[in-house]
């Protein structure tokens, strides 16, 4: 009985002790959703051209920031290459309709980190956009630290190496965030970000801005499902919107209806 309980004693020891490491690990590496706030739009970087530009003046319209390095091995060229993926397949335009930045979190990668990255990724884009559309950045220490604080973008760095988390965060062209993707994966085990759910969000973000009729009933008919990542579509939305449209319909018919009887017994 008291070997039992020891046993039982020190399972629960370990539990406790990994939930306190995992809740410890989350912490520093990972995405903490801050939907709703606003990003320093005055923070500085350096693009590929090796110009000094502050965000405000490259989030002119609903922009997509994606946190990486250009030296990563891991899973930041194939983030970035199933983005130019999914360019090439929405009917949304590049440049046009929103912008991307990716911006690298190494402090110690230079303009010619971010022009070499740039010239790689953007011949993967066949769809024709200007230049502008998608900007590559760099920056010290302080920038970079700024941003991923504001998006809850948290990482480890150590020797060179960056231990991060692949996401999309979409903002609007006044800097605030509207959405986090995550990229799924496909059947062979590539980055898959869905054409549909990055149109989807590129939308959210321009609210209150020239959204295309056809687009923002896409937008009313769809809703965003934060455990899934993914829009789905709103069944109960469109249910109650087709019932408000059948009374209203029905008070007519029953309000004029009468009036037609008076009319002929007159």
């Amino acid at each position: 009985m008291k070997k039992s309980i020891g046993v039982l004693g020190l399972i629960i020891l370990f539990i406790g002790y990994s939930r306190a490491f995992s809740a410890g690990f989350d912490q520093k590496i990972g995405v903490v959703e801050k939907l709703g706030n606003y990003i320093p739009m005055d923070i500085s970087f350096t693009n590929s051209d090796g110009k000094t530009v502050a965000l405000r003046d490259l989030i002119k319209k609903p922009t997509v920031i994606d946190l990486a390095y250009y030296r990563c091995t891991g899973i930041c060229t194939p983030l970035m290459t199933e983005i130019a993926n999914v360019i090439n397949k929405i009917d949304l335009v590049a440049g046009k309709n929103y912008n991307i930045i990716t911006v690298s979190i190494n402090d110690n990668e230079f303009t010619k980190d971010a022009a070499a990255k740039k010239a790689e990724i953007m011949n993967l884009v066949k769809t024709e956009i200007p230049d502008s559309a998608w900007t590559f950045l760099t920056g010290d220490s302080s920038a970079i630290s700024s941003l991923t604080e504001a998006v809850g973008f948290n990482y480890q760095s150590q020797d060179g190496l960056f231990t991060h988390t692949g996401v999309l965060i979409f903002v609007s062209s006044n800097g605030k965030i509207c959405r986090y993707l995550k990229p799924g994966y496909n059947d062979r085990g590539d980055f898959q970000i869905l054409p549909f759910d990055f149109k989807m969000a590129i939308l959210e973000a321009s609210q209150g801005e020239a959204v295309p009729v056809i687009d923002d009933l896409v937008c009313y008919c769809f809703a965003y499902q934060p455990k899934s990542d993914t829009y789905t579509f709103n069944l109960f939305k469109i249910f109650g919107t087709g019932s408000l449209v059948v009374v209203v319909i029905i008070f007519v018919f029953v309000i004029r209806k009468p009036a037609k009887s008076r009319k002929k017994i007159s």
